[in-house]
């Protein structure tokens, strides 16, 4: 089980390095609509691990990647208060979509490929 949790670790990292944008890589229409989805994580959530591997490369080939980017945010490392979240995070993973800087809609926990893009539809549409 451990050797498990340590190759999802050392996975989730190299592809951490692979999806992590700086803000000057953002696509001109992500700028536009000033919209970023924001994932929150921790390093010893295996969910989390599965989220990296079996949806966000999904997500950065959909064309929503281009008007909101993907971000991880190490909840061990990150200061979460100075977020303007709608209230904490207390479940990882969990997906928050932002726009201008404010939280517009959420998805707590890992719900797989499927149920995260239907649930990502449902807050985009809402936001609309």
């Amino acid at each position: 089980m451990r050797a498990l949790l340590a190759v999802a670790c050392v996975c989730g990292l190299l592809l951490s390095a692979q999806l992590n944008m700086s803000r000057a890589d953002v696509a001109p229409k992500a700028r536009a609509t000033g919209m970023e989805l924001l994932v929150f994580e921790h390093p010893d959530c295996i969910y989390c691990a599965v989220f990296r591997r079996d949806v966000a490369p999904s997500y950065q080939s959909s064309a929503t990647a281009a008007e909101a980017p993907l971000r991880f945010v190490d909840i061990a490392k990150s200061d979460i208060a100075a977020l303007r979240l709608k209230e904490g995070i207390d479940t990882v993973p969990t997906a928050v979509l932002m726009k201008n800087g404010e939280e517009i809609g959420r998805i707590c926990g890992y719900w797989g490929r499927e149920g995260f893009f239907k649930m990502l539809a449902h807050i985009r549409s809402a936001a609309e």
